[in-house]
């Protein structure tokens, strides 16, 4: 793993690179409020013998700059933050995969910007949140996340480990380095989220504002979704974000990962990374 940054003309942009650079590229993109790091950590150990990734800090998180207004965060504005970006570090056809809010990106990144993708990789995102939630309107949702968001200050690390230990069933010692990753403590020595309010809840409203069923009819490209099983109560909007995507996409595959939670990622690993080495070797 080397850490590695790039200037743009939106500031400082920091990503990890893993692997041999003659292998195949994957472009990974991390979910909402998260890092690179903190969301592919745990895979990138298990296919960078495999492949060239390139696992970036989106805007606002990790050691990335914030953009300044809120609708830089827009996914359209953001495809086009994405490939100034990446035609900085990366000369040759690529994968991206994409977690929670980084599928999203990720789908409307290919949407705008076809030409060097190769295939989509989505984790656990860009099919049913928010569309295909009914609970999930615009108030409910965001009310929710500035609760969060004015709720994520800690004492201790403890008190973080114990809130985000619930998030998987296969917590340890990595994990908490992960979990470490994604705060930073404030002047009154407490630690917060290294991703602001603002940048969090200019987010949610791109969610709404730029459905991602909007961008399905514009992929071209092979398309895997590897989704949670749990928890049970969304089984609903899966199938009806399931069936979105077959519809309106040409060559889609969708597996669900038996007991697993929306970080599949950190509950499977090594059964993901397995499917993608497969699904990416019959598209090359």
């Amino acid at each position: 793993m080397q850490n590695r940054e790039i200037s743009t003309q939106s500031g400082n942009v920091s990503y990890l690179e893993y692997g041999d650079v003659a292998k195949p590229a994957i472009v990974c993109l991390h979910g909402l409020a998260g890092s690179g790091f903190y969301s592919f950590a745990e895979l990138a150990d298990r296919l960078t013998c495999d492949f060239h990734l390139i696992v970036l800090d989106l805007p606002g998180h990790g050691k990335t700059k914030p953009l300044p207004n809120g609708e830089d965060y827009l996914f359209s504005n953001l495809a086009k933050w994405l490939q100034q970006v990446l035609t900085q570090i990366i000369q040759k056809p690529y994968f991206v995969m994409g977690h929670s809010w980084g599928a999203d990106a990720a789908l409307h990144f290919t949407r705008h910007f076809p030409e060097e993708v190769e295939g989509l990789i989505l984790l656990d995102g860009a099919f049913t949140f928010p569309q295909n939630q009914p609970e999930m309107t615009f108030d409910y949702a965001y009310s929710g996340w500035t609760d969060y968001m004015d709720g994520s200050i800690y004492q201790t690390e403890a008190d973080i480990f114990n809130e985000y230990r619930s998030f998987t069933q296969n917590w340890d010692a990595r994990k908490e380095q992960y979990v470490r990753s994604i705060f930073t403590k404030n002047r009154d020595g407490q630690y917060k989220l290294i991703a602001s309010k603002h940048t969090v809840l200019s987010i949610i409203r791109a969610f709404f504002d730029e459905p991602f069923a909007d961008a399905y009819p514009y992929i071209k490209v092979p398309v895997i979704l590897m989704h949670a099983e749990l928890p049970k109560e969304l089984n609903e909007a899966r199938i009806k974000g399931i069936a979105q995507l077959k519809e309106a996409v040409g060559d889609v595959t969708v597996l669900p990962i038996p007991e697993s939670a929306h970080l599949l990622q950190w509950d499977r690993p090594e059964q993901l990374a397995a499917i993608i080495r497969k699904w990416v070797d019959e598209r090359i």
